[in-house]
């Protein structure tokens, strides 16, 4: 290995973010396979954080990725990744296992154990050590735009219990779990991947309810923890500074206080959060002299290490503060099994450039075998639990007592394959006259008329709603029209709304019975289509 200096040093702290699309993409790959493996063999970057592209593509450009760092000579990249229910978040080819919300309402921490432990082995096999989850937030305001169903609750007691069995089943694996969005996402009105969301409670409060679950984590010994972009004026008075930037958040009450002593990493530092209120330079020295180890997506990873590097010149960032992130960052390498460290207790400059560094060499028969049969059995038998009525469902169930239903799927572009799955799966088990249609935000009257009249001999309608938190979407409720076009499809019918994202839709959405899944993942179609048809 060669030497550290205070560049390779800081450079072990940057994570920026790759895709396979776009390391693959015949026009622009070139230049973005330039780019990163300069980053990778010329500075030497600690990891990389995978988004979306295909399974297999990723792997090979993982394996691609670290033989470049193995021929520069660099500590191999320690690879993270948005798991959060399953490696098919990120990429295609993955199992989708439930959302978090959906494994808390089922309440069995054994089952989501399970579900975290099989999500770990498929990231192991794709070439991913880093899983950033689980979500530690506690969703008690039911209009947050972002967290919703990735929450496994909205009581601190629920989200504690989940949270540590998704740690344990993450790290039996030798990945690590993260949990997130320290100090708490789950009380919040805006989605910070557009704007700084504040969190204006008491330290009272925060104790007692968003920081339960951290608490108990770090306890049971979660190994690293994402901080969020959240103004907390109880923890941060200067309003304009941002957890993820703090040193009174993630140094005095983080390490001091609550005593982690893991991996602290700064939620994205490409989202508007940030980049609205701060420069590149400026987030990461913000970020890394308030207890940050690593910085995480930042716009643009060269400038951010530069302004890194000036500030441990200047004194900004004390040396000590540099070698302690260093060392849990490689010690973390260590841990996944990646290599060996050699070195004294306390690290300098000196000890460092003696430490015995070694790669691990894996074989491709260590990594373990997985059935993809396994896996998608595991998460239907997680799904099925998490199903909830509300309302009149005996006006509906079995579904099969109509001769004819109607179905419409409320839509945006991104679940029109989803809802073609939920129909298909309802249409071969009703084994009767099932029409479906998509309607959108820009559906319109005469598309209504249209779809009245087409629909008219219809005995019964289902609606399948996939409105779910999503990022820079800034809302999880449906359009006003929406509602009054579900309305008059029903006209008077017996009707039931497939809640396939945010269930607090149930609240407003005019349907005679509410079929909550609390995820949107293929497992939770396929047991929402048997649960219509099931008598009681």
């Amino acid at each position: 290995m060669p030497h550290f200096t205070i560049r390779r040093l800081l450079a072990q702290c940057i994570m920026p973010r790759i895709s396979a699309n776009d390391y693959y993409d015949v026009e622009r790959g070139e230049s973005l396979r330039k780019a990163l493996h300069a980053l990778i063999q010329s500075e030497g970057i600690g990891g990389v954080c995978v988004f979306a592209g295909d399974a297999l593509e990723t792997a090979q450009m993982l394996k691609e990725l670290q033989q470049i760092a193995a021929r520069a000579q660099h500590p191999p990249l320690l690879v993270s990744a948005d798991f959060e229910h399953g490696v098919a978040m990120r990429l295609s080819g993955g199992t989708a296992f439930p959302h978090a919300m959906a494994l808390g309402v089922a309440d069995n921490p054994a089952m989501t154990e399970k579900v975290a432990r099989a999500i770990a082995l498929e990231a192991k096999a794709v070439g991913v050590h880093w899983n950033f989850a689980p979500v530690a937030d506690v969703n008690s305001n039911k209009n947050n735009p972002i967290i919703n169903t990735r929450a496994f609750g909205e009581t601190p007691d629920v989200v504690t219990r989940h949270v540590k069995a998704y740690t344990r089943g993450t790290q039996a694996e030798n990945i690590l779990a993260t949990v997130k969005h320290f100090p708490g996402h789950g009380d919040t009105h805006a989605d910070s991947h557009l704007e700084m969301p504040t969190l204006p409670f008491d330290r009272e409060r925060l104790f007692a309810l968003e920081l339960a679950p951290f608490q108990a984590a770090i306890a049971d010994g979660v190994r690293s923890l994402m901080v969020g972009h959240l103004a907390v004026p109880a923890l941060e008075p200067d309003t304009q500074r941002p957890a993820s930037l703090s040193k009174n958040v993630m140094t005095r009450l983080l390490r001091e206080e609550l005593g982690f002593e893991g991996i602290i990493v700064t939620d994205a530092l490409d989202m508007k959060a940030i980049t609205n209120n701060f420069s590149v330079g400026e987030s990461a020295v913000m970020a890394f002299s308030g207890g940050a180890d690593v910085v995480l997506l930042s716009p643009d990873p060269l400038r951010a290490l530069d302004a890194l590097e000036a500030a441990v010149q200047d004194g900004r960032i004390p040396q000590e503060q540099l070698f302690a992130s260093a060392k849990r960052i490689l010690e973390a390498k260590e841990w996944c099994g990646l290599l060996t460290i050699q070195a004294e207790s306390i690290w300098t400059i000196e000890t460092l450039e003696t430490a015995q560094i070694q790669r691990v060499r894996h074989r491709a028969d260590e990594l373990p075998e997985i059935s993809k049969q396994d896996q998608s059995l595991l998460a239907l038998d997680a799904a099925k639990p998490a199903l909830r009525w509300f309302g009149d469902k005996n006006a509906l169930k079995p579904l099969d007592k109509f001769q004819q239903i109607a179905g419409f799927a409320l839509v945006d572009e991104s679940s029109i394959s989803a809802a073609t799955a939920f129909f298909r799966y309802l249409a071969q088990l009703y084994r009767a006259d099932c029409d479906f249609a998509f309607l959108d935000v820009d559906a319109e009257e005469s598309d209504l008329a249209e779809l009245i009249a087409g629909t008219k001999e219809a005995e019964a309608v289902v609606f399948a709603v996939f409105v779910r938190a999503k990022a820079e979407q800034g809302s999880i409720s449906l359009p006003k029209n929406f509602e009054l076009m579900a309305q008059r499809l029903a006209d008077g019918k017996p009707s039931v709304a497939v809640l396939f994202g945010n269930p607090y839709l149930r609240d407003t959405f005019p349907a005679t019975a509410f079929l909550c899944t609390f995820s949107s993942s293929e497992p939770a179609l396929g047991a929402a289509a048997a649960e219509l048809l099931q008598p009681e």
